[in-house]
């Protein structure tokens, strides 16, 4: 009874992991990405470069990141996150100082790939790998509050980073993101992660045995499941689904427009009439609102079927950008922002619900890694048409019409995609041999 007692006192290590994943997620997304956008008019100011070809970089980024995390996840499972992360840790910081060497576009190229690979070992999948091991049945809690910290990320870091560049230039601004990741980032990955419960002879959740073996019972009785990393759809079946074309097609046009809108808000504020520091404190409040939408929709998720949480999340979206499209005052600015930025933190999780709805746990990882690349192949592509279409047209009205559509679409994917449906192959097989 008292061990009982002194237990349920101790707070479950799990937290800790949740705390540590914030932290990364904070670095992953406020330096890696959020920030970038403040960077394109000193670059253009300093070089003359077209904003597509400096966009360009981003975009070469986004596929990096989508190519390489499979081999990430790979390596995470293989030699465990605390080696792994320490690893791409010290690479997001040297590649962020290496950033601020930049003397030629092609330069720059180059940095931003290697700054794509360290951040992406120390991202959204090694984390996400992280919490499934330490979370079953409140994995949607741990998940949603660790992605808090890409919201706070990027609501800190853009004003940060605008206020840095405006006082100490661009290039000292890269030095400070490299140091600030080693200084946040190496302590998390050496002391604080853990790769599963297991390694402390815990449970996930914080469950006690008593409750496993409870869980196991109930199910022998023919009482409901419990979660089985065991259950889903093998990958290669999966593939070959009309559910997966359909969720694919979703997460390929929804990134397309919102990198888009995303990686040019601040020029396209500007261009409304906006002064630049406005326009970066509306990036940080798009993040910061990022932050209720993924508590949000990650529990509408729950109450609700899937695919309507999904379609309110794209379809909001696009709402916003209807209202930015003819915004010539700030009151317009921050309602596109309220709207916008709370519908926006609602993709990145639903992206692994969504796998897991639809194809389960059995292959989770693999199919999670597709969907993810199929993803950064659209935030990609985003940010280029955008600035394409800028400096092909004068005016960023065309490539918000562009986002409006490309939403309707993954609107109309996601309900295409229905309801799930189990995996049947044991069912196949013995109609197969009574047919026999």
């Amino acid at each position: 009874m008292m061990d009982q007692i002194r237990r349920a006192k101790e707070a479950f290590y799990g937290l800790w992991i949740v705390a540590g994943c914030f932290v990364l997620l904070f670095l992953f997304a406020g330096a890696g990405f959020y920030s970038f956008s403040i960077f394109i008019e000193p670059l253009e100011t300093d070089f003359g470069w077209s904003r597509s070809a400096i966009s360009l970089a981003m975009s070469l980024y986004m596929i990096v990141h989508g190519l390489i995390g499979p081999f990430v996840g790979h390596a995470t499972e293989a030699y465990g996150p605390k080696k792994v992360m320490t690893f791409f840790a010290v690479i997001s910081g040297a590649a962020f100082i290496l950033v601020s060497f930049t003397t030629s576009l092609w330069f720059f190229y180059g940095a931003y790939i290697l700054l794509s690979v360290g951040t992406t070992g120390i991202g959204f999948i090694p984390v996400s790998s992280i919490l499934a091991r330490w979370f079953v049945r409140r994995r949607g809690t741990a998940i949603g509050f660790a992605m808090l910290g890409i919201a706070v990320g990027g609501l800190v870091m853009a004003p940060l980073v605008g206020t840095l560049i405006e006082h100490f230039g661009w290039r000292m601004c890269f030095v400070f993101l490299g140091v600030l990741v080693w200084v946040l980032a190496l302590p998390v990955t050496l002391f604080v992660l853990k790769g599963s419960p297991a390694e402390m002879g815990l449970l996930p959740d914080g469950d006690e045995p008593d409750v496993v073996e409870n869980q196991e019972a109930t199910r022998e009785q023919g009482g409901p499941p419990t979660p089985s990393i065991e259950e889903g759809w093998p990958a290669r079946e999966a593939f070959r689904t009309k559910e997966f074309f359909w969720v694919v097609a979703a997460f390929f046009f929804g990134p397309v427009a919102q990198m888009g809108m995303l990686q040019h808000q601040v020029p396209l504020i500007v261009e409304a009439g906006i002064s630049q520091s406005a326009a970066a404190t509306a990036l940080g409040l798009t993040a910061g609102l990022g932050g209720l939408g993924k508590l949000t929709f990650g529990r509408i998720s729950e109450l609700v079927p899937f695919r309507y949480a999904a379609m309110l999340c794209f379809s909001l979206q696009a709402l916003g950008v209807l209202i930015v499209f003819n915004a010539h005052s700030i009151v317009t600015v921050w309602v596109y922002v309220a709207i916008f930025g709370f519908a926006m933190g609602g993709v990145i999780v639903l992206l692994p619900l969504a796998v897991a709805h639809f194809f389960g746990l059995a292959s989770f990882g693999v199919i999670m890694g597709t969907v993810s690349l199929i993803q950064a192949t659209g935030n990609a592509t985003g940010a280029l048409v955008s600035g394409l279409i800028y400096d092909y047209l004068g005016s960023y009205h065309y490539a918000m019409l562009v986002c409006m559509c490309l939403y309707v679409a993954a609107t109309l994917c996601i309900f295409m995609a229905g309801d799930p449906k189990p995996y049947a192959a044991k069912s196949r097989h013995a109609r197969r041999k009574r047919s026999l």
